[in-house]
């Protein structure tokens, strides 16, 4: 074998060898160019992606702007709509709204259009329209993308939604501002407190708060107040957080009173407290002074017209009767003295007008318990007691530790109503057997307690809103007294109508004095 016949010996698996590397580059090749269309036909897709989000974004932005009306997004969304198609610049779009149609410049009714249906609450409430203005090469719908389809459906849904929210944001808007007005009509204190006492909100009354200065109440908590409003007693605060937990653990409305005295006025105000929320409680103060200034006003006139006519039957009647019962009795004795036989019936005549006396004595008594007098209670009380046992054959009496000497005189007869209302009560519809009234005093303070061992009505203890009771807890309220109606362990029901004594009144007027002078004018900290 010579050398050139060597060399091709040598050669030609050399150039099968390069003949297959030529084929493999050619097919490298071909699997470069395949690889670099499908490259750039998903670059293209992304592109066409990112549009379609961007088209999405624009609009979603657009609902978040403030204050932003629906006619004004719908405006701003027509033209948004054409840059996230194929053809931004043939493109063009349309909404139909009922009667409101919105639309680019360049939109036209041609061939090359699609559309989707606007529901609003799973009803059609209009359309969305995109049109191309040129032929293009034909596709999955058209001359549109299925992508393009997708995109259409998405934003006329997102259309719908966008009324949807629009609708409830103006109705939300009219509840409130409906609600607003209520409030303002409203001339109460309002607040909203959580379970700890932190104020969530509050809106001053007309007659109570109007000094407050309320941006700075919302956030402080209820027992900081006493600080710094003097006239605010730490133990109303107090009492209020226990309603608050109990209205929380309960979920039941409650409803107290408070009354404080300033430049000689005394004020009550009416506390409701109710469950708002997980943790929170709605308050309501309400003045109510002048209301119980014209109750007081009503019962006075009742008692004072109540005294009239007793003293009237004592007075007038009652020496009436007495005078012909006198003039009966001479009668009698000259009958008798001519022995005729009618001297009896005008002996019964003057005995049956000598009851009528006695009957007279006792309804003025009733009409007028109380005399002038401090004891005037005390009396009043031990004949109640002796008249329950004589016309009802009750063990009924009255005792007491030490002489209770009251001198206001409308006290007094609102503590005997109070006393004869539970006696009443208890003979009633307890049906008891034994009545004790009792008066006390503990930490100066004086009890009034009618205990009986009859019936315990549940129903009427825990609703406490019969006529009888309504009126005693009014009458209480309006001497300053507190009343508790409770059953009583050993049977039967007990009535304690609780009032400071004199001595420590005084006391504590003229420590409210000292507060009148340095604190009421809701002192800011």
């Amino acid at each position: 074998m010579n050398i050139k016949d060597k060399t091709r010996k040598q050669l030609l698996p050399e150039l099968t060898t390069l003949r297959n590397r030529v084929v493999k580059l050619r097919e490298s090749a071909k699997e470069f160019r395949r690889f670099k269309r499908f490259s750039q036909q998903q670059t293209h897709d992304l592109g066409e992606r990112v549009k379609e989000l961007n088209c999405l974004y624009a609009i979603s932005n657009l609902v978040e702007r403030h204050g932003i009306s629906l006619e004004k997004i719908l405006h701003e969304t027509v033209n948004i709509i054409p840059s996230a198609w194929q053809y931004p610049e043939i493109t063009g779009a349309k909404i139909t709204l009922g009667d409101q149609i919105f639309l680019t410049e360049n939109f036209q009714e041609t061939p090359w259009t699609q559309s989707a249906d606007i529901l609003v609450k799973r009803k059609k409430m209009g359309f969305l329209e995109v049109c191309y203005l040129k032929k293009k090469p034909k596709s999955d719908e058209g001359p549109f993308l299925k992508e393009e389809r997708n995109l259409i459906n998405v934003i006329a849904k997102r259309i719908g939604e966008i009324i949807e929210r629009k609708i409830a944001e103006d109705a939300l808007k009219e509840s409130t501002t409906r609600n607003k007005a209520l409030l303002n009509a409203i001339p109460d204190l309002i607040f909203r407190i959580s379970r700890d006492g932190t104020i969530l909100d509050l809106k001053k009354g007309k007659s109570f708060g109007q000094r407050l200065r309320t941006y700075s109440l919302p956030g402080k908590n209820v027992q900081e107040l006493p600080d710094y409003f003097k006239v605010l007693p730490r133990e109303i605060v107090l009492q209020g957080m226990k309603n608050v937990s109990h209205v929380l653990q309960t979920g039941e409305t409650q409803i107290y009173e408070h009354r404080f005295s300033y430049n000689d006025t005394v004020f009550y105000y009416e506390v409701l407290l109710t469950e708002s929320g997980g943790d929170e409680v709605l308050g309501i103060i309400r003045d109510i002074t002048e209301r119980r200034h014209l109750e007081k006003q009503v019962l006075e006139i009742s008692e004072w017209e109540q005294q009239r006519i007793g003293q009237d039957l004592h007075d007038s009647l009652c020496q009436q009767l007495a005078g012909i019962a006198f003039l009966g009795k001479v009668l009698e004795q000259k009958m008798d003295a001519q022995s005729y036989g009618e001297a009896r019936d005008a002996a019964e005549i003057v005995s049956l007008i000598d009851d009528a006396i006695t009957q007279t004595k006792g309804l003025a008594r009733g009409l007028y318990p109380v005399r002038l007098e401090a004891t005037g209670l005390m009396a009043a009380l031990t004949e109640l007691s002796h008249t329950v046992q004589k016309f009802f054959g009750i063990n009924c009496s009255f005792s007491y530790d030490r002489p209770v000497l009251i001198h206001d005189n409308i006290m007094a007869i609102h503590l005997y109503r109070i006393a004869q209302e539970a006696v009443n009560n208890a003979i009633k519809h307890g049906k008891a057997n034994n009545i004790r009234i009792t008066f006390t005093n503990e930490n100066g303070a004086t009890v009034l307690m009618i205990k009986n061992d009859g019936v315990c009505s549940r129903r009427m203890l825990k609703n406490n809103t019969g006529m009888g009771i309504s009126i005693m807890r009014h009458r209480a309220n309006m001497i300053g007294a507190s009343l508790e109606i409770k059953s009583n362990p050993a049977g039967g029901t007990v009535v304690a109508c609780s009032f400071q004594s004199r001595q420590r009144a005084k006391k504590r007027g003229k420590n409210d004095e000292k507060g009148k002078r340095d604190s009421f004018c809701w002192p800011e900290k």
